[in-house]
């Protein structure tokens, strides 16, 4: 059976693998303390444990993924139709939105449409096969921008992983009713 923690073994592996994002947390997201958190930590990924369900034959685990930066202060100039725009708030918030969205996208693709063996959700020593870990989808994501002592922007995301649970007694630590 694939636990609880193995799901955020995997999360921390893709984190680790993955060349843009430089941290992995979890645990809720109200007790993070982002002042600690320094520029270095940034990108964040940060997967907020969720409900779970058990179901016959299966186990939903739920989870709010977090990915997440502080807004560059950095003037920049943006391109619109009818000319260029100095707007540094804008400028910054927008670039962040993209690039969290696709590391975001990144991680889902671990779990759900990974065309190649080379997915990080396969451990190294393939114990999990395709069918072990079901994504379901579609997976709806959401902007967010939170004034700290800085700019945190980014997207989040439910995802509701899905694997296989055998519902035994044979594996419960009770003494049998017989």
């Amino acid at each position: 059976m694939i636990t609880f923690r193995n799901i955020l073994g995997l999360f921390n592996v893709i984190a680790k693998q993955h060349f843009q994002i430089n941290s992995f947390h979890s645990g809720e997201m109200d007790e993070v303390d982002i002042e600690k958190l320094g520029a270095e930590d940034y990108i964040i990924l940060y997967v907020e444990p969720g409900n779970a369900s058990i179901n016959t034959g299966s186990l939903t685990y739920n989870f709010n993924v977090f990915v997440m930066d502080m807004v560059n202060d950095e003037v920049g100039t943006m391109a619109t139709p009818r000319g260029f725009v100095n707007d540094k708030n804008k400028i910054g918030r927008i670039s962040t939105y993209s690039e969290t969205l696709q590391i975001l996208q990144d991680v889902i693709n671990e779990f759900k449409q990974n065309v190649y063996s080379t997915s990080w959700v396969k451990n190294p020593q393939n114990k999990l096969l395709p069918s072990d870990i079901v994504l379901q989808v579609p997976i709806n994501c959401e902007p967010f921008t939170a004034r700290f002592n800085n700019i945190l922007t980014g997207w989040t995301a439910t995802l509701s992983i899905e694997v296989n649970n055998t519902n035994s007694l044979c594996d419960s630590p009770i003494d049998p009713n017989d």
